[in-house]
């Protein structure tokens, strides 16, 4: 793509000796602010629905995998090519059922083959938890629902009690609920961010030990 193959020529020129003071002086460490800041700008844009915002907001995200590359490139690292090669055989890997010969019916048919295979990735994780490989950086809810729905799938005895209620709701319903907890917890002066990874720690603590005994 001829736009994208200008990026990169663009921020060869930043990161050149004739470039950008501020951006020569960047390291990984550095960056790392900016991954995070640009994602949640995203987040903001799609729920704007203004595509104009959107694209924007995307451009400045991959500006930062792109800056990550040739910052990597210029010190001798890795490449851009080596990112690009990596996730492009990653999704080939992860998608039998549309590059190779596996069938299957359903979703969650998808969902067992991609955890399986990430599982031979790692050398089978002998050992390991299936919560393994969630980042601890996430914010508590994100985190959460990352592991709340890794223990649901399994046969643990926590995924019954995490689905105490059968009954199904709607976007608005779970949105409500969750906005009637926080109010709860501000009225008892606790603060949510941290109630919610406490109790989560506990949680992810049980579903080790029970991992554990298996």
């Amino acid at each position: 793509m001829k736009e994208f193959n200008e990026l990169l020529e663009v921020a060869e020129k930043l990161l050149s000796p004739e470039g950008c003071p501020w951006d020569q002086k960047q390291t990984f460490l550095s960056l790392q602010p900016y991954v995070l800041e640009e994602a949640h700008e995203v987040i903001e844009a799609v729920d704007s629905n203004e595509d104009r915002q959107i694209i924007e907001e995307l451009g400045d995200l991959l500006y930062t995998i792109i800056f990550y590359g040739k910052l990597a490139q210029k010190e001798g690292r890795f490449t851009m090519e080596d990112i690009v090669r990596t996730v492009k055989e990653k999704l080939i890997r992860r998608h039998p059922h549309v590059f190779g010969e596996v069938k299957v019916d359903h979703v969650d048919d998808v969902v067992k083959n991609w955890e399986q295979i990430k599982k031979q990735e790692k050398g089978g994780q002998a050992g390991k938890s299936r919560l393994d490989g969630i980042p601890a950086t996430l914010p508590a809810l994100a985190r959460a629902q990352k592991i709340i729905k890794r223990i649901i799938r399994s046969e643990s005895p926590l995924a019954q009690e995490l689905l105490v209620s059968k009954k199904e709701v709607n976007e608005e319903e779970a949105g409500e609920a969750m906005l009637r907890g926080i109010a709860q917890a501000e009225e008892s002066e606790i603060d949510s961010e941290s109630a919610l990874r406490r109790a989560l720690g506990r949680y992810e603590a049980r579903f080790r030990e029970w991992e554990s005994l298996l």
